[in-house]
């Protein structure tokens, strides 16, 4: 009876995610007084530019699979495009490493580790970056906690947290240094604080997510502006045997005025975005698999600014208690 109470709540683990460009992402709302780990993939890509009449395709050639020896390392060309081609992309691919431990019944700590592979083309130069990525500590306080023996379940999460410096922001080619979105790491300490309800009553639910990050600057005096990012889920729960399937539409909305270097903005580099999509999650005994389509509904971007073409997250997490 406790899991079934509680499963409702288990589900949003896995849409909570990273904005690519941002660097933001959103707190984790567990199974009740679970401890966790997880492997979660997470992949992004942009293609097509509004101005000039073209379609963004989700699947575009050499952005997903590992680039080999015709890949080059070009500075600057994330931001510059002459010929405007349907084959430009920009692709984020991030593998990363979560645990998530209760210190107490409301108290709960959590690590990301992340491991990202990034890859451009433009005007056919073609670019790759793979390495370690910043990771994050964050802390979140159970505030509202009405779950068995309630009709209508109710949990309230408050917290903050800190972003590493450890991702290498420093590559160079030729001399010269890659600029700040090519590079794995941003170089600089960032903090956020997010605030996370889910309400649910039977086998339907609703969950409302809002991260607010304060971004700072590198020694190179470059920084991500402050950005927010806030989710909305509907979800129903179907139970076949001892499988329990979640299914959801979701819709994330991000926001950032983009990368600043030596306090000017970077034309190009902003973020203004809302997605939309399906979600299923697919729950075993102390095993949860998720699968995640988000595409993008709108979007404001600049003239010369590749448009979001969609994102998937694929995630495999495993829950056990402290005994």
């Amino acid at each position: 009876m406790k899991k079934t109470i509680l499963i409702p709540f288990l589900f949003f683990y896995f849409t909570n995610y990273a904005c690519d460009i941002c660097g933001s992402f959103m707190g984790i709302t567990p199974y009740d007084n679970q401890n966790q780990i997880c492997l979660l993939h997470r992949y992004r890509v942009f293609n097509g530019y509004r101005n000039y009449q073209q379609t963004s395709k989700f699947v575009v050639p050499g952005a997903y699979k590992i680039m080999h020896n015709d890949s080059l390392l070009q500075n600057d060309t994330i931001y510059n495009s002459k010929n405007h081609s349907s084959k430009d992309f920009e692709s984020y691919k991030v593998f990363e490493l979560r645990a998530k431990y209760f210190l107490k019944p409301r108290w709960e700590i959590n690590c990301i580790i992340p491991f990202q592979q990034i890859k451009t083309q433009y005007d056919n130069i073609k670019t790759e970056n793979t390495g370690i990525s910043d990771p994050s500590l964050y802390l979140g306080y159970h505030l509202i906690k009405r779950l068995k023996g309630y009709a209508i379940k109710q949990r309230l999460i408050i917290g903050a947290g800190l972003k590493f410096p450890l991702g290498k922001n420093d590559k160079h080619n030729n001399n010269y240094r890659l600029s700040l979105l090519n590079q794995n790491g941003t170089g600089s300490w960032d903090n956020f604080y997010y605030i996370n309800y889910i309400i649910s009553k039977n086998k339907f639910g609703i969950n409302s997510n809002i991260l607010f990050k304060l971004n700072g600057t590198n020694k190179y005096n470059e920084g991500v502006g402050n950005s927010i990012n806030q989710i909305l889920n509907v979800f129903v729960r179907l139970d076949v045997k001892n499988i329990k399937l979640f299914t959801s539409v979701l819709a994330n909305y991000e926001y950032t005025q983009g990368v600043y270097v030596n306090k000017k903005l970077i034309v190009g580099t902003n973020m203004n975005t809302l997605l939309l999509g399906p979600s299923i999650d697919i729950v075993y005994k102390n095993f949860v698999f998720n699968s995640s389509f988000q595409f993008r509904a709108h979007e404001r971007i600049s003239s010369q600014n590749l448009s979001t073409a969609g994102r998937f997250i694929l995630a495999l997490t495993f829950n056990f208690s402290k005994k």
